[in-house]
């Protein structure tokens, strides 16, 4: 237990002080049955997804990253995160005929996309998605178009908002101590916080995790990341898996 927290708050670091957020993961079924929508959850918002049908690749294999298809290699990515999980990208684009996707990397600076060959590698379909409101605070289980469970959060803090954009669950992952400040479970995101707090030491990721401060949730009170709880990462373990699209809007 102390070794899985030890490497959450390396890699994730935003757990600090009640001002400061952190993150997670665990594999997930995809495509799993998804949970009858309670009557208090809100309308569906504005969806901000070209599509609602997604695809991920499998990468635990680790591969090369292009600027194109067939063009310059712009780094490598292992089949594995630092958390262990195996690699899985969302693919948000593909070349016409050649078998190539581009897919939303792991790396800094955030939106940051490249491409990688299919052949070989497991492609799998799900319509299963989060959605991040800001100005609400809510963070939204989707599948297609539709809400199926909307959960109040804490956000980033105005020094330390919260990114906006496209990313992917990159590790979901059990803390082993519920009482902690990540809560029971996290979901490592792929992206990264370029605004840390001052003075901060530890790590940049970006997550969806619980919280031993549940008055904060509803607030801008985390150094970025999103907080939820506890009931609210039970549902979403049971639909989230490595590669899931997750959308954070304003």
């Amino acid at each position: 237990m102390r070794r899985t927290i030890s490497l959450l708050v390396a890699i994730f670091g935003l757990i600090a002080a009640p001002a400061a957020g952190a993150m997670g993961l665990q594999p997930l079924t995809l495509g799993g049955a998804a949970p009858a929508v309670r009557a208090d959850t809100p309308p569906a918002p504005r969806t901000h997804a070209p599509r609602h049908r997604f695809t991920l690749v499998d990468e635990s294999a680790g591969t090369a990253v292009r600027a194109r298809p067939k063009g310059h290699v712009l780094g490598t990515l292992p089949g594995r995160t630092p958390l262990g999980t195996p690699t899985w990208l969302w693919a948000v684009g593909f070349s016409r005929n050649d078998g190539w996707a581009r897919v939303v990397l792991p790396w800094p600076p955030n939106g940051r996309t490249g491409w990688v060959r299919l052949r070989g590698h497991r492609v799998v379909h799900t319509e299963t998605w989060v959605q991040a409101d800001l100005s609400r605070r809510r963070v939204m289980l989707m599948h297609g178009s539709r809400v199926v469970r909307s959960f109040p959060a804490a956000i980033g803090a105005p020094a330390s908002p919260t990114p906006i954009g496209r990313f992917s669950v990159t590790d979901p992952i059990s803390t082993g101590d519920p009482s902690g400040p990540f809560g029971w479970y996290a979901f490592g995101l792929s992206g990264h916080q370029p605004n840390l707090p001052v003075g901060w030491s530890g790590g940049d990721q970006l997550a969806i995790h619980g919280t031993n401060d549940p008055a904060s949730i509803g607030t801008p009170a985390s150094a970025g990341c999103l907080r939820v709880s506890a009931s609210a990462l039970g549902v979403l373990k049971r639909a989230l898996r490595p590669g899931t699209p997750v959308v954070i809007h304003p």
